[in-house]
């Protein structure tokens, strides 16, 4: 098993950590794992928004800016009052002021002044009539160019297309599980939901493995142990039976339950979900490498619908000598309302004998 730390969320969310601290997963993650240990949660209710606060990446933090200062008022009064800028306004001087105009003189530019505003109201009258006119134009090729932009639209319609294409190709070029051509993908609560710790420790030499509404005789060579549960944390109640295979390495027989509530809703969907969250866990399968399924099929289990996944899953970690296992998955419908029961088994890639083992467990399986 992998040490505590920061490690790639179980449930496959791009750039997103989740904390292991040997026993359980933390129900926070961050796109930023510190370098330092686990997180420690909150001592009260998250503040309703805020961006995280650099030190805790976990804990989101209210706003601390001040509200923005009012209005400032303007330095003088309004146009034409006192303090406005520039030179006050002043009355027009009277006829035969200094300064003004009087006697003919006053006559002559009196007339000018009355010929130039026919003229500037002639102008204006030409201006807005000719204006009027061109507006119609105006609004026809406005309306034109409205016509041909939405044909050209095309860009809009593109623009919608290349998100979905891009989305796409993320979910091919980027999967869950690299390996599977499957479109189903895990659910961050389907792989970490569970509550995987049984309601009471079996014992090492308990003849029967029992959970999730399966049985399955204990395997020669085998001791149950709890102290695996919690890495299984897509299951509820989940009893493992292991033998050591290396100094880095178990195999396991194990059987629980799925709860439906977590978005479980066939035997087929649940088993390919459950064989991603295996792939996906750095505390199961640190170094994955690769899925190569070799039986990917609906069976029958004491009777009930089932369905079986065995694949060989491959790993490249320096810490391990081994290639891999040969992992199977099967999940049975076992007509509770409540949850699913599950299978599992892995044995190691290149023994042949704890891979019939396994085998001889998945016959031996029966209804609880």
């Amino acid at each position: 098993m992998t040490n505590a730390g920061w490690y790639p969320d179980p449930a496959g969310a791009p750039d997103t950590y989740r904390y292991w601290d040997g026993q359980s997963w933390s129900q926070m993650t961050t796109t930023s794992p510190p370098a330092a240990a686990a997180p420690t949660p909150p001592a009260g209710p998250p503040a309703p928004s805020g961006p995280p606060a650099p030190s805790a990446p976990q804990g989101p933090q209210g706003y601390g800016a001040l509200p923005p200062a009012g209005p400032t008022p303007p330095p003088y009064g309004g146009p034409g009052q006192p303090g406005q800028p520039g030179q006050p306004w002043g009355p027009t001087p009277a006829p035969g002021a200094p300064g003004g105009g009087g006697g003919s003189t006053g006559k002559t530019v009196g007339i000018v002044i009355a010929a130039v505003l026919v003229l500037v109201l002639l102008g204006l009258g030409g201006f807005f009539g000719v204006r009027a006119l061109t507006d119609d134009d105006d609004s026809s090729r406005a309306s034109d160019g409205d016509s041909s932009e939405s044909t050209d639209g095309t860009d809009s319609t593109d623009s919608t297309d290349e998100p979905t294409d891009d989305s796409t190709d993320d979910s091919t070029d980027d999967p869950t599980d690299p390996s599977t051509s499957s479109t189903i993908r895990p659910t961050g609560i389907q792989c970490t939901g569970g509550d995987p710790e049984p309601a009471k420790d079996p014992g090492k030499r308990v003849r029967l493995l029992t959970g999730g509404g399966l049985m399955v005789p204990r395997p020669q060579g085998f001791e149950a142990s709890i102290a695996y549960s919690d890495s299984h944390s897509f299951a509820d109640g989940i009893i493992i039976a292991v033998r050591q295979a290396s100094d880095s390495w178990i195999n396991e027989i194990a059987v629980g339950g799925l709860p439906l509530a977590n978005g479980f809703t066939s035997p087929e969907q649940a088993a390919e979900i459950i064989m991603q969250c295996l792939t996906t866990n750095p505390m199961i399968y640190s170094g994955f490498e690769s899925r190569t399924d070799l039986t990917n099929e609906a069976i029958k289990v004491d009777g009930r619908d089932a369905w079986q996944i065995t694949a060989e899953l491959r790993v490249d970690d320096s810490k391990v000598s081994v290639e891999g296992d040969v992992a199977t998955v099967v999940v049975v419908d076992t007509g509770s309302a409540d949850h699913y029961g599950l299978f599992l088994s892995a044995a190691t890639i290149g023994e042949p004998d704890q891979i019939a083992v396994a085998e001889r467990a998945l016959r031996r399986l029966t209804l609880d």
